[in-house]
């Protein structure tokens, strides 16, 4: 069909793979019957996104250097004085070209997603592609299976902390999405909210957009506890910080 919108497609401006998610209703949240989840995670409600792209795994130190190089972005390294994105925040030489790009802010990441002609996911996007549409706690179901599919704990990379993007298949997403539990925290688009799930309760989806702070999801190498991977844990992150644990994947609005 003329219209039909393709499950698979790599963006041409950077090479970023994408994963069609469907869209729909789904369980969003976390129930009172999770002894691991918290307040701001509840309730467990019915969340309706529209069809989406996602990055099929997180934005790659390769990929984040050639923006870097073909736009000239500075990131608050001051070139201007001799400093460049390497020197102050890249750490490119500490980190394999298929990993993870980290030290990275909110607004370094949405700078390459604007530069790439994507964008970061939405909460409820990052959230429905991990977990599916039946909230399961961890991208591979409900069993923590001993970390063995996650890149934490005994599973971390070669330097005992990020693993290549491609590390721990048994560990994806129902929708074939790389590590959206462990290795590093994801950047989402929305501000956080302690209160948005219990306003999408009442079918409000609006994305919070309004405070400085952002959201975290997924987890980290550097995660203290297993609950803080479980697919529906919420943290939050200053806009501004740059730190080793934290990373985004891309996603891309579905046109016919």
């Amino acid at each position: 069909m003329a219209n039909e919108v393709p499950c698979y497609i790599v963006n041409p401006k950077d090479g970023t793979e994408l994963v069609l998610i469907p869209g729909g209703w789904f369980w969003m949240g976390s129930d009172d019957g999770d002894p691991d989840a918290y307040d701001w995670e509840k309730p467990r409600h019915q969340h309706y996104v529209v069809p989406y792209y996602l990055g099929i795994h997180c934005v790659t130190v390769a990929q984040f250097r050639r923006f870097v190089d073909k736009t000239g972005y500075a990131g608050g390294a001051h070139r201007s004085k001799g400093g460049d994105w390497n020197e102050r925040w890249g750490y490119w030489e500490n980190d394999p070209p298929v990993h993870p790009v980290r030290y990275v802010n909110w607004h370094d990441a949405a700078a390459y997603c604007e530069w790439a002609g994507l964008r970061l996911p939405t909460e409820a996007e990052w959230e429905l592609a991990a977990r599916g549409y039946g909230a399961l706690k961890y991208p591979w179901g409900d069993d923590w299976e001993d970390g063995r599919r996650v890149c934490w704990g005994e599973q971390k990379g070669p330097k005992g902390n990020t693993a290549p993007v491609f590390g721990h298949p048994r560990g994806a997403s129902r929708f074939g999405s790389f590590q959206q539990s462990g290795n590093l925290w994801e950047l989402c688009a929305d501000a956080y909210d302690d209160n948005a799930y219990k306003r999408y309760a009442r079918e409000d989806f609006r994305m919070p957009d309004q405070g400085g702070i952002r959201v975290l999801r997924g987890g980290s190498w550097n995660s203290d506890l297993p609950r803080y991977l479980r697919g529906g844990y919420r943290n939050l992150n200053n806009p501004f910080n740059r730190y080793d644990d934290r990373g985004f994947r891309a996603a891309g609005t579905v046109t016919r």
